[in-house]
Order: C-alpha cells, then sequence, then structure tokens
C-alpha cells in the first residue's frame, strides 16, 4: 500500500503520452497482404493525401495559403493551393496559343483536337482561320480581364477540354469545383497534407486546417472550410479525450452511488471508486501500445464493470469482519481474496 501513490502518479504522469487513433496494421492480421502496403507507406511516400479549402465568395486574397504551406510542420500543409483562378488567367492569356479562342461570330471555339470540333478519325479539324483568339492584349488590364469578359470566358472556361495544345482547359478539374449562383463563387482549392507517419498526425493535421480555415474566415468575413477523404474516419478523435473522460466518470459515479445505497458507507464507497480510478490509470498509463479510441473506450468502462465486482466483494468481506482493522484486513484477504484469485485465474 506504501507504494500505491508513487505507482499510481507515474500511471497518471503516463497518461499524458496517450495519444488518439487506431494503428492499421495493428487491426490487421499479421500475415495480411496489406501489412507490406502500409509499410511502404510508411517508408515510403513523402506526401499525404489532398486537400481541398471549399471557399465561398472567392477572395483574391487567399494567400495565406501559400504561406501556410511553408511551415508544413505545423499546418500540415505540404504545398501551395492550386486554384481555378490562376489556370483561367493563363487560359485566357493571348500568350497561351490555342487556348482561349472564338469564332467570327463571337460564340466559343474550341481547340482542334479534342471533340466535339472533330471525330477522332478524322485527325485534327482544320477551321480555316475561322477562329481567332478571344482576347487581345490591349483587352486585358495588368494582364486581367474586365468583368464582362471575365463574366463570359469563365463559362467558356469551365466547358473546355484539355488538349495537347492547350491543357489548361477547366473541364476536367474544375466543372465540379467552381459553383456559380447569380455570380456569388462557391470554389474549391486543392493541395496536399503533407506526410503523416502516425495515426495521431492526422488528427492534429484536421485540428491545425480547421483552425487555419476559421482564422481565415474571420480576418477576411468569407465562408471557407477545409476537407480531405480520411476527415469521416478521424473527426471522431477530436473529442475523444472528452468522450472516453465522461463515459468512465459515469461508470464509476454509477457504481458509487449504488456502493453507497447499498452500504450505506461513504468510506467504503469511496474506497472502491478510488480503486475503480486507480485500476483504469494503471490500464491506460501502463500499455505501452495503448491508443485511445472507441475501441479503448468500450474496453475501459467494461474494465470498470469487471474491477467493480472484485472491489466490492473484498470491501464487503472486510465491513463483515470483526475484530481490529488488521484482523478484518487478514479475514477479508484469506477468505474472500482467495476466492477472487482462484476465479481470475481459472480457465
Amino acid at each position: 500500500m506504501e507504494r500505491s501513490p508513487c505507482s499510481n502518479s507515474q500511471s497518471l504522469a503516463l497518461c499524458t503520452r496517450i495519444q488518439p487513433g487506431l494503428e492499421q496494421k495493428i487491426v490487421l492480421p499479421r500475415d495480411s497482404y496489406l501489412q507490406g502496403y502500409f509499410n511502404n507507406v510508411s517508408e515510403y511516400l513523402r506526401i499525404g493525401p489532398p486537400l481541398y479549402f471549399v471557399v465561398k465568395n472567392y477572395n483574391y486574397r487567399l494567400l495565406h495559403i501559400a504561406r501556410a504551406s511553408l511551415i508544413p510542420e505545423s499546418s500540415y500543409i505540404a504545398k501551395p493551393a492550386a486554384s481555378w483562378l490562376d489556370d483561367f488567367l493563363v487560359w485566357i492569356s493571348p500568350e497561351a496559343f490555342g487556348c482561349c479562342r472564338k469564332f467570327t461570330n463571337g460564340s466559343y471555339c474550341p481547340p482542334n483536337d479534342p471533340p466535339p470540333c472533330c471525330a477522332s478519325k478524322d485527325g485534327s479539324c482544320n477551321l480555316n482561320g475561322l477562329c481567332k483568339d478571344c482576347t487581345m492584349v490591349s483587352d486585358l488590364y495588368n494582364d486581367r480581364p474586365s468583368t464582362a469578359q471575365f463574366r463570359e470566358k469563365l463559362t467558356w472556361f469551365l466547358t473546355a477540354l484539355p488538349s495537347a495544345d492547350c491543357s489548361k482547359g477547366g473541364h476536367g478539374a474544375y466543372t465540379s469545383s467552381v459553383e456559380l449562383k447569380e455570380w456569388n463563387y462557391s470554389s474549391i482549392k486543392f493541395s496536399y497534407i503533407s506526410h503523416p507517419p502516425q495515426q495521431v498526425d492526422y488528427v492534429n493535421s484536421m485540428r491545425a486546417q480547421r483552425e487555419f480555415t476559421s482564422r481565415v474566415s474571420d480576418s477576411f468575413k468569407i465562408k471557407i472550410f477545409p476537407y480531405s477523404v480520411f476527415y469521416m474516419f478521424f473527426e471522431q478523435y477530436l473529442d475523444i479525450w472528452r468522450t472516453a473522460l465522461i463515459n468512465l466518470a459515469i461508470a464509476i459515479g454509477v457504481v458509487f452511488v449504488v456502493c453507497l445505497v447499498i452500504t450505506c458507507s461513504l468510506w467504503s464507497s469511496a474506497i472502491i471508486l478510488l480503486a475503480l480510478a486507480m485500476i483504469v490509470m494503471d490500464l491506460m498509463g501502463r500499455n505501452d501500445n495503448f491508443q485511445l479510441n472507441a475501441l479503448s473506450v468500450v474496453n475501459l468502462v467494461m474494465a470498470v464493470g469487471i474491477a467493480v465486482e472484485f472491489c466490492v466483494h473484498t470491501t464487503h468481506a472486510f465491513s463483515v469482519s470483526s475484530g481490529d482493522r488488521n484482523q478484518r484486513m487478514k479475514e477479508a484477504l484469506g477468505t474472500m481474496g482467495a476466492s477472487i484469485f482462484r476465479c481470475i485465474t481459472s480457465k
């Protein structure tokens, strides 16, 4: 008993190193073919999954994403975000020959090689000089189109197929990423997450990117939020500590109330509560491979239900024994303690 305060202080201190997540290699059989895949991903992959920033009422000042990518250790953004606006300005530029073109009647003229300009068996289309560049250098102001040009040419850009002559067509990459509603823009900028070697890095990256977009939203008064393919799986870990503590507090609190009602002894109920808390701390702190997730939270709550049986039996045996404190302790451990030990070790 003299060692218990020090031992449980160590367990409590070790609980601070517990990380949320569920390592994928642990839940798979050791001979699973996916073990080699996860090992290769961890060893050789140097970039994480794609990261998307969904923006409503697009703001040109979103250079903060590029600045955040300069510190990937804290932002978890591997590179500056690719934007449809950058590709659109290149596509509409007169220097991008073969991209933005129009017929003599002012309608959009597609590039020569992709359909529907011509069938693939016919080879390259020959428009006989009927098409010309949709913009001239004199039409742009500081290499930027006017509002009328922007509204007219943007729809052309979103329907333009990438081709050998012009790879900047926006139909493949941005058709579903830009939504126009009365010329209020909802768009997506995409980047990549820096390589996350551990499960906790996925959680930290999601938290860091949400904090980043929250700061940008407050600064520029726009709606922006991040998204990546793993968010739906790791969102539970943002508040897993809170969930675990609430469930454990409810389980131990119910045990305390029931013991208090049955035994009518505050001290006995308090001792049982303290013993359960120490058991939970030892389970969490002394396990080197312990990760906090939904499965471990359920197991911890079940551990409280299993441990309470042994604690209650020992406490009850001590309460009904006679003699001084030492004699009652020996009798409780000699009778009920031996039975509990046999129950634990028996098959």
